[in-house]
Order: C-alpha cells, then sequence, then structure tokens
C-alpha cells in the first residue's frame, strides 16, 4: 500500500516529538508503578503460615480425637483435673455483655463432676476484686490496622476474629488468637456454679495452655517398618517399678513441612536417643480409630530431680554459665544435660511442692536447613517461668513440672502468648522447639513471694500482647520484645512487692531486699527507670479500672535503658549470674534439637551482639559493660583513694632513682587545660579501652580469684610491653624513654592499678581517670615531657 500523501503545509511528525512522549510515558511509569505494586501487593493474598500448613493435617484438629474414644484408665491419666477446649463466642452472643467468657468443650473433669464432659459449658472469672482489677486493666476494643497487615503480609497468625470487638478481656484474646477454635487449657482454682439452668464455671487464675488430654508414661520398643509413625510401647507399671507393664501400639505423626521445610517434629532417631532411656510422657488421645495419637512428647529423664553432676562454688558456678552452658561443646545436635549449680553445698535436696522461678532460653537453627542470621548476631528468645516439684502419678516419685511465662510476639507457627506447660510450648509436636532449636531452662530456688508477683505481672504482659493494646498484634522492636517485656513484668513484679510489703525495706527479709536491688541494677543499669515501666507500674498500684491505658514505648532511647535486658542470651546469663551470686542453687536443664537425627539442621547457641564474629562477638559485650556501668560516689572515692596510694608509692620511688627531679617544675595551669582533652583521649581512654576493657573479662562475668589474677597480670604484662613497641614502630619521639626500666617500672605499677580499680568497679572510668591524671601530672607539672624531647634529638 502507498504511503498516506502528506497535506501541504504539514510535516511528518518529529521523530525527537515521539521520543519527548516516549520519555514522558517512561517518567510516568515509574512513578505509578510503586504505586501499582503497592496496590497489587495489598491485594495479593497473605503467604501460608506454618499454622496453616499444619492445620492441613488431619491429625492436628480437634475432631481428629472424638471424645467418646477413651483409653484404657489403667494406662492413661487425665492430664489435669479440668481440661478442655476454648471456644470464642459470635459477637452477637459477646454484644449481650457478661464481661470476659469464653466456652470450653469440657474434655476432663474431677470426680464428681463427670458428667459434665463434653458439654460446651460457659467459662468466666470468679467475682474476686483482684481478679476484676486485672481483667478490667488489660481489656480493650480490637481494631486491626497497618501492623495487623503487615504482620499478616509476613506469614503470621493475626487473631482476625477479634476484630472489631469492644472490650475485649483476656479469655477471649486466648480463645480467639488462633483461626480455629483449637486452643486447649489445664484449669485451676475451679468453681462450679449453676446458672439459669446450665453450668458456668469460674477460675481463681488465668487458664494454662496444654495439649493432649491423656497422659502415658511408656517406653519406645520398636518402629513399624511399613508404617513408620506407628511405635510398639511398654507402659510403665507402679508395682514393679520398670516398664514391664502391657505392650501397645501408639502413632507419633510425622509433622508436614513448615513454611521454610522444616518439620517440628519427625519420629526418626527417637529409638535410639539416649535421652529417652527412662522413658518419655505421651500427651494425646485416641483418634477415630482408637490409635493413642501423640500431640507432645516429653522425656522423662529431663523431668527427674537427680543432676548428671554438681558444681560448687560460686566461681564455678559462674564459670558454668558465662562459658560452658554455650559452648560449643555443649551444643551439639541430639546432647542433653543436666547440671546443679550449688553456691555454697549447704542447700537441702529437691521436695514435692518446692517452687522455683525458670528462666528459659533457646537459640537459632543451623545448619543447610536452617534460618538466617541477621547481623552476625543469633538473638533467640527469653521466658521467665515457674517449675514445681509434684509426685509422679505414674511412679510416685517426685519430678519438675515446667510452666513457662511466654510473653511472645506474633509469629507464623501459633504460637500464643500466655502461660504454657511443656506440652503446649517446649514438646509440642505441632510448634514446639525440643526438636528443632538448642534450649536452656534454669531453674532457681528463690523466695516464693518474688514467684507470686511475677506470675502476675507476667500474665499482664501476655494478655496484652494477645490483645496488642487493641491493634490485635504484638511486633518486636529494640525496645519491645520477649526480653524487655519480661523484664519489665519482673521489674514492676520488684516496685509493686516494695509497694504492698514491709519485707523489701530491708528489716524482715533482708536477703530478698538485697536481691531485689541487684536485680534493680541489673534492670536499670543507668539508675534510670524506663518512662513506659513507671507508668505501668502505676497503673498497677491503682484500684479498679484505670482511666488511662498502658504503654508500650518503641523508642531507641528507652531500649538503651534498659540495655542489659536487650538481647535474650544476656538477660539469660545475666538473670541467673545475679541469683547464683546471691546463694540461690540453680538447676540448668539443656538441650539441643533432640532426637537429633536430622542432619541437616544444627543447633546455634544464642549470642551477644554481634557473637558470630570472631573476637569482635567476646570483645563488644566486655566493651558494653565497662562503658556503660556507671559511676557513682562510692567508685569515685575508690578512684580518689587508688590515685592517692600510686602517688605515695611512685613520687618517692621515682625520686630515689632520679627519673622524677627532686624539685617539682612550676605548675602552669593554662597549659594543663590546653593538653588535658587529648590526654584524656590518648593515651588514657585507648590504652585502658585495649588493655582493660576490652582484653579483661568483666567481672561480671564471675572468674573466680586465681583467674582473675591470671588475667590481671596478662593485662599488666601487655601493658608495660606496649610502650617499648610504640617507641619502635610508631612513636619514635618516646623510644630513649619507653625503653627506660625506671619509667617501665612505673608503667607497671600504673597498670596495676588501673586492673584493681577495674575489677573493683566494672567500669572503664576509674582507670581511664587514673591514668589520665598521672599522665598529665607526670607531663607537665612533673617534668616528663622533657624526656621526649631529649627523645628527639637523640
Amino acid at each position: 500500500m502507498p504511503p498516506t500523501p502528506v497535506e501541504p503545509g504539514r510535516s511528518r511528525p518529529d521523530r525527537r516529538l515521539r521520543l519527548v512522549l516516549l520519555a514522558a510515558a517512561m517518567a510516568m511509569l515509574l512513578l505509578v508503578l510503586p504505586l501499582a505494586r503497592g496496590a497489587l501487593g495489598a491485594a495479593a493474598p497473605p503467604p501460608p503460615t506454618s499454622y496453616d500448613l499444619a492445620w492441613r493435617a488431619s491429625f492436628n484438629r480437634p475432631e481428629h480425637y472424638p471424645l467418646a474414644r477413651r483409653p484404657d484408665p489403667a494406662l492413661y491419666r487425665p492430664h489435669g483435673d479440668w481440661f478442655g477446649r476454648l471456644i470464642l463466642p459470635a459477637a452477637a452472643e459477646m454484644a449481650a455483655g457478661g464481661g470476659d467468657w469464653v466456652w470450653l468443650e469440657l474434655e476432663q473433669a474431677p470426680a464428681g463432676h463427670e458428667a459434665l464432659v463434653g458439654q460446651r459449658l460457659r467459662l468466666g472469672w470468679q467475682d474476686e476484686p483482684i481478679l476484676r482489677a486485672l481483667v478490667g486493666k488489660v481489656s480493650t476494643p480490637v481494631r486491626l490496622g497497618e501492623q495487623a497487615r503487615l504482620a499478616t503480609q509476613q506469614g503470621n497468625v493475626v487473631p482476625t476474629r477479634l476484630d472489631g470487638r469492644n472490650n475485649v478481656g483476656p479469655l477471649q484474646t486466648l480463645a480467639g488468637a488462633h483461626p480455629h477454635d483449637d486452643i486447649t487449657v489445664a484449669l485451676e482454682e475451679v468453681r462450679v456454679e449453676r446458672r439459669d439452668g446450665g453450668t458456668v464455671l469460674r477460675i481463681g487464675r488465668p487458664p494454662l495452655q496444654s495439649t493432649g488430654r491423656w497422659v502415658a508414661l511408656v517406653q519406645l520398643l520398636s518402629r513399624d517398618p511399613a508404617e513408620p509413625e506407628r511405635f510398639q510401647v511398654q507402659h510403665y507399671d507402679r508395682e514393679q517399678g520398670d516398664f514391664v507393664g502391657p505392650i501397645q501400639t501408639v502413632r507419633l505423626p510425622r509433622q508436614p513441612p513448615d513454611r521454610h521445610g522444616r518439620r517440628f517434629f519427625d519420629p526418626q532417631g527417637l529409638l535410639e536417643s539416649p535421652v529417652g532411656r527412662d522413658g518419655w510422657y505421651l500427651y494425646g488421645a485416641p483418634d477415630r480409630d482408637g490409635t493413642f495419637t501423640a500431640q507432645a512428647l516429653e522425656p522423662r529423664h529431663l523431668t527427674r530431680l537427680e543432676s548428671d553432676r554438681v558444681l560448687q562454688g560460686t566461681a564455678v558456678g559462674l564459670n558454668a554459665i558465662s562459658r560452658v552452658n554455650w559452648s560449643d561443646g555443649q551444643t551439639r545436635r541430639g546432647r542433653f544435660s543436666r547440671v546443679g549449680l550449688d553456691p555454697d553445698g549447704e542447700h537441702a535436696p529437691w521436695q514435692p511442692g518446692d517452687r522455683s522461678l525458670l528462666i528459659h532460653n533457646f537459640g537459632g537453627i543451623g545448619g543447610p536447613d536452617g534460618e538466617p542470621i541477621s547481623g552476625f548476631t543469633v538473638t533467640g528468645h527469653f521466658a521467665f517461668g515457674a517449675a514445681r516439684v509434684v509426685s509422679d502419678p505414674f511412679t510416685g516419685e517426685p519430678r519438675f513440672d515446667l510452666r513457662y511465662h511466654q510473653i511472645y510476639a506474633n509469629n507464623p507457627n501459633g504460637i500464643v502468648s500466655g502461660s504454657q506447660d511443656w506440652s503446649a510450648y517446649t514438646g509440642n509436636l505441632q510448634r514446639g522447639w525440643l526438636g528443632t532449636r538448642p534450649i536452656s531452662d534454669v531453674l532457681v530456688r528463690t523466695d516464693p513471694l518474688l514467684l507470686e508477683e511475677l506470675a502476675i505481672q507476667a500474665e499482664v504482659l501476655m494478655a496484652r500482647y494477645r490483645s496488642g493494646d487493641g491493634g490485635g498484634v504484638s511486633l518486636v522492636s529494640p525496645a519491645i520484645s520477649c526480653v524487655q517485656d519480661s523484664s519489665q513484668a519482673l521489674w514492676i513484679a520488684i516496685d509493686q512487692l516494695r509497694r504492698r510489703r514491709r519485707e523489701l525495706d530491708g528489716t524482715e527479709l533482708p536477703r530478698l531486699a538485697s536481691l531485689a536491688r541487684s536485680l534493680d541494677a541489673l534492670l536499670t543499669p543507668f539508675g534510670m527507670v524506663r518512662a513506659d515501666w513507671r507508668h505501668n507500674a502505676s497503673l498497677m498500684d491503682r484500684p479498679g479500672d484505670a482511666p488511662d491505658r498502658f504503654r508500650a514505648s518503641p523508642s531507641l532511647w528507652d531500649g538503651l535503658l534498659s540495655w542489659r535486658s536487650m538481647l535474650p542470651r544476656r538477660a539469660h546469663d545475666e538473670m541467673a549470674r545475679v541469683f547464683l551470686r546471691h546463694g540461690d542453687p540453680l538447676h540448668v536443664l539443656r538441650t539441643n534439637q533432640l532426637p537429633g537425627a536430622d542432619r541437616r539442621l544444627a543447633p546455634l547457641a544464642p549470642t551477644q551482639l554481634l557473637g558470630q564474629l570472631p573476637m569482635v562477638g567476646l570483645a563488644l559485650p566486655r566493651l558494653m559493660d565497662a562503658f556503660f556501668t556507671p559511676l557513682g560516689a562510692a567508685g569515685l572515692a575508690l578512684t580518689a583513694l587508688l590515685l592517692g596510694a600510686y602517688a605515695a608509692i611512685a613520687l618517692p620511688l621515682g625520686r630515689r632513682s632520679g627519673f622524677l627531679p627532686a624539685p617539682y617544675p612550676g605548675v602552669r595551669p593554662w597549659l594543663l587545660l590546653r593538653r588535658a582533652p587529648a590526654l584524656l583521649l590518648s593515651p588514657a581512654l585507648v590504652e585502658e579501652t585495649l588493655f582493660r576493657g576490652a582484653l579483661l573479662p568483666h567481672p561480671l562475668e564471675g572468674l573466680g580469684m586465681a583467674d582473675t589474677v591470671a588475667w590481671g597480670a596478662l593485662s599488666v604484662g601487655l601493658f608495660v610491653a606496649w610502650h617499648p613497641l610504640a617507641g619502635r614502630l610508631w612513636y619514635r619521639q618516646g623510644r630513649q624513654l619507653f625503653d627506660d626500666g625506671r619509667f617501665l617500672l612505673l608503667a607497671g605499677l600504673l597498670g596495676l592499678t588501673c586492673v584493681i580499680a577495674y575489677q573493683l568497679t566494672g567500669s572503664i572510668w576509674p582507670p581511664v581517670l587514673i591514668h589520665w591524671l598521672v599522665v598529665l601530672i607526670w607531663l607537665e607539672p612533673l617534668g616528663g615531657r622533657r624526656w621526649l624531647v631529649v627523645g628527639v634529638q637523640g
């Protein structure tokens, strides 16, 4: 076809115009593309959570375990007197009022109430003033906003069923935390009431998340090759005191991969694992076919009161906490241990009824299928909890019963913030960490007053995390996290004890008062309490519903005010050290990815900041301790005393040796002021940072006397040797001075004085001040600068 003729007087479109239009179109595209991408991203379905993936397996659903199926009561025992599944009431049911309540499908009941099993009952709180006040303080409207949308897009479980509800209390936030009604709990302090022809259960304590309504104690015998999830087990016989009871087939289901392709539980290796030599507690229920299916596992060996070894003495115990507990040798896949730390060797054995504080810390997942590590730091997780010594209903022996106060942010696995026992947390097959992470649980025999108050404050924080203070989600920041808010719970607990009890004034219980002061120093290292902690503590002290609301500060400044509790590993170690120093015995339980058969996983110890960088990970925490330990009046007095002692020895020694002039030159104040800042920086701050702060283990690490002396000698020796080396390499004008034996003697004495100051105060500033003043006075008033002039001329 011939080209279209061009009308007279008109030219063809200019090629330059086409290029301009094309450039404009590209610019518009670049401007609109981010908006379009954001819109498309908002419309795109969120990724499936690990909870969603687990839900696809029928054995992770409540209907897989019919209540009508009951195992042999001679072999299986109820997992608690009162046990059931929480069901969130419909919004219309809650609109009628009635306070904070939920439905409970009752699965276990004590004698006299068996007829209630299988019924859907109303569960509420007892009408006690303290309970009403606590429930009122944490009840809030829930409106899911931008943070909830972000959490959903990141693949976290978000309580969408609570969105738009008003006055949502702690029972509702627990029941509605999952997309499905699958949270099971054990109840304590239960009161049964009849109302309007129905039955109402009222509780005096928050529900305890727990898994599996039946429990058995068995020994694994063999595995079915055709159906590898099925095991032959032999039950424990109490009369014989051994595993000689009936043999049955049970199912230990292999969990589907989570969103990262890892399985929370795989039965491979269970038969061979030495941790099972004392048997396993199986928590679960019969399925539709009557086969008992485990939903949680607990190795009996870890619950027994015995220790594999006991270390006596405070120094030995501190070393075990700081250097041994998370060492490479202790952090090997499949390894486990029970270590007792007894500071004075005078404590009685554990007895039924004993209670202890639990300090929980887990690490990272390494290996080819491991998780990414951010910033050379394995953060891990931290929680408090409580351990009780109870009588084992199967054996009659005393054993530990562990519970965790999990202040837990929204996550992909469906772990819900709240009090949880072993079966709901560590040993849970669907989301427990026993098989995938290294874990340290430190049991501390300390004052029950502190345990009870901490449990109350932890419940408040856990309920707030479930509601997100109205936003529905709780996300992690440097100032808001499991470890920071567990520390907040502890600080408020101490504050409440001080406000309400005379014991902590030091007159009735001086040991508890001393412990509280040490914990205060740990939680508020600068002596300044975070504003949100102080505000929240004041709310807890007010009776009834507070008109003000709780605060959660995301600011970095508030995070720095509580910097010692910013990372889980640091908080775990320092808390344990504080209690050990105060004479409390510890029992340390360590596990590493049990049973340890998956070679594509490796346990990673939690670290301090930059802890995976060689040398840096060791020196940085020491420097943080050294620089951020405040220098109080006592430290200043000690600095002055040590400076005076040094002068009393060094001045006569220098004069007799001829190193210092007999008639001291006059002091020129203006010269002192002009040169003082530079001398403070170098050599004082630089050399003390190098030879004291970075080199020496901080006093908080708890070295014994022999090790402390050895490290101090190394510090002084390197400090002295540093000067001749400097004179030869980069400070040649001081070579003659730095080779003089008299100078090196006085330098050694200065190094010793600085080591003593650092070890006694734990702060870098006393040795810096001593070093600075000694150098300043020697260079100017005592005429030391002439040595440098001579060195240059020579």
